[in-house]
């Protein structure tokens, strides 16, 4: 009897196992239930580019247009299924899914690659043709893939007739500042040119 029960308790150990490995293959699907962004091995928080990616992926879900995004950079991105890497497509079904299955979302779920673009969910059908009209984003910088999957999201909310806010181009305010400093070196030189000609005038016999 006591054979019996250490077997079905084995049993039962190993159901458990198996779909704790299953929810846990890749780690986007550890994160995406609790954020609406992946961003490669790096948390988005600590550049402006994936801040930026968090701020339009929260407009989305303000409209109710949810839409999580997976920034996949390399194949350890993809944990235990590395066998869809370059395969956007298939890992957006493939993580859709996941998330429905594990997080009950029922969103939108895009995937950005080196080598293209994947979405599922109800904002699919008709972001598709758009992404494909994007070109690829051709790197594995994460910066730049970043920019393009923002770039992604909005094409998306567009397709789908709504509107997401442009991006908060932080180079602007360093332009900003860099004219500010100009304009004062500029007035600098200019009063110093003043002071010396006025001195040598000052100075004269």
């Amino acid at each position: 009897m006591r054979l019996r029960i250490a077997l079905l308790l084995a049993v039962v150990a190993a159901s458990v196992s198996a779909a704790a490995a299953q929810a846990n293959g890749d780690p986007a699907s550890d994160t995406l239930p609790f954020s609406n962004v992946y961003f490669s091995i790096t948390d988005p928080r600590t550049s402006s580019v994936g801040r930026d990616l968090l701020a339009v992926t929260a407009a989305a879900a303000k409209q109710k247009r949810p839409i999580r995004v997976a920034v996949i950079a390399q194949p350890s991105d993809l944990g235990l299924i590395q066998g869809l890497w370059q395969k956007p497509q298939p890992y957006a079904q493939f993580l859709g899914k996941e998330l429905f299955q594990f997080a009950r979302y029922t969103g939108t779920t895009l995937i950005v690659m080196p080598n293209g673009y994947g979405v599922y969910g109800p904002d699919a059908a008709k972001g598709r043709p758009a992404l494909a009209r994007l070109p690829k984003p051709g790197t594995s910088e994460l910066g730049q893939l970043g920019k393009d999957a923002a770039t992604a999201t909005r094409k998306v909310a567009s397709a789908n007739g709504y509107t997401l806010p442009a991006s908060s181009d932080d180079s602007s305010g360093t332009s900003g500042w860099l004219i500010v400093l100009a304009a004062l070196g500029g007035a600098a030189l200019i009063a110093a040119a003043g002071f010396f000609a006025l001195r040598r005038w000052l100075l004269q016999p």
